[in-house]
């Protein structure tokens, strides 16, 4: 269906939808997650009308019985609706600091309300769930006395894909301490998500320090990232020193952390680290070369998803 209206309305669809202003922007998605962003200025009314309500009906059900605080939001984020009331009642009734968890389903979720709870339950001090589209959403996660740091993401997104039967991919962001910075960096969070889920849409979790390399990925040409991966040939086909060198570099370079993470004795890893060094000539123990490994794999990564 997506496919159709690419070919009859392509005059509509921008090359890059962080082009023009969120206010103008339709976007459309179907149950696998995959999405279209148009250009309202460029649709008749109706014509814009009739896309959304076939394609974001259960939009206004799954937003459903929302309180005072929430429907505010929705207006204000979603709509771009301010007025001087919402922002007394936002700030009145939100807690500071917070970060917002993005999240996108591939699939058809039969209970709402139920993955709601979910959600709420595995992200703790998240009191506020609000849905975009049918597959798109965020969570605003309180950061207090009650906040867990360590959350663990990867086993979150396990959870929700064998009792929902979806498909998530999620997107941790950074912390929001007042509110002149919630519409910019709900913006700013959004647009980037779509981005990096276009280039790595098998990633299942992105957080806001690690974000930044995939966003900058779509603008190497394919002659430079076939020439950055000639560097990793002689180590391509090691799946697991890969993976090993990739956690390394995901815990700072801290050969403990990393090594409890993998499950693995840290003497283990380290031998791992040191044959990597060893056949690419690249030191991953010095921080800028650690930077550009970390790009490779970030390419790496695309190109397995292509």
């Amino acid at each position: 269906m997506l496919n159709r209206l690419k070919s009859n309305y392509s005059f509509a669809i921008p090359k890059d939808a962080n082009d023009i202003p969120l206010s103008s922007r339709l976007t459309l998605s179907d149950k696998e997650g995959t999405s279209i962003t148009f250009d309202k200025r460029k649709l008749t009314e109706e014509e814009a009308t009739l896309l959304d309500t076939l394609f974001n009906e259960k939009l206004e059900q799954s937003n459903h019985g929302k309180s005072p605080l929430e429907e505010n939001l929705i207006g204000w984020l979603f709509n771009l609706n301010q007025q001087e009331g919402d922002r007394t009642l936002i700030e009145k009734n939100l807690n500071f600091p917070f970060r917002f968890i993005h999240f996108s389903i591939k699939g058809v979720l039969g209970d709402y309300d139920e993955f709601e709870e979910a959600m709420k339950s595995l992200f703790p001090t998240s009191p506020v769930l609000l849905w975009r589209n049918k597959f798109e959403g965020i969570l605003f996660q309180t950061i207090d006395a009650y906040f867990e740091e360590e959350n663990d993401e990867e086993s979150i997104a396990d959870t929700i894909t064998s009792d929902f039967f979806v498909q998530i991919s999620l997107y941790v962001g950074s912390p929001i301490t007042s509110f002149d910075t919630i519409q910019s960096q709900y913006n700013w969070e959004t647009s980037i998500f779509h981005i990096v889920r276009s280039i790595s849409p098998t990633k299942r979790l992105f957080l806001e320090h690690e974000i930044v390399p995939y966003f900058l990925l779509r603008d190497l040409s394919d002659e430079t990232k076939k020439m950055t991966l000639e560097m990793l040939k002689p180590v391509l086909n090691d799946k697991s020193l890969l993976e090993s060198v990739k956690v390394y570099l995901e815990c700072n370079m801290n050969t403990t952390l990393a090594a409890k993470k993998l499950f693995m004795h840290r003497n283990t890893l380290q031998y791992r680290v040191d044959k990597f060094i060893e056949k690419t000539s690249i030191d991953v123990k010095r921080f800028p070369n650690a930077v550009a490994v970390y790009l490779m794999f970030v390419v790496l990564q695309s190109k397995r998803d292509s």
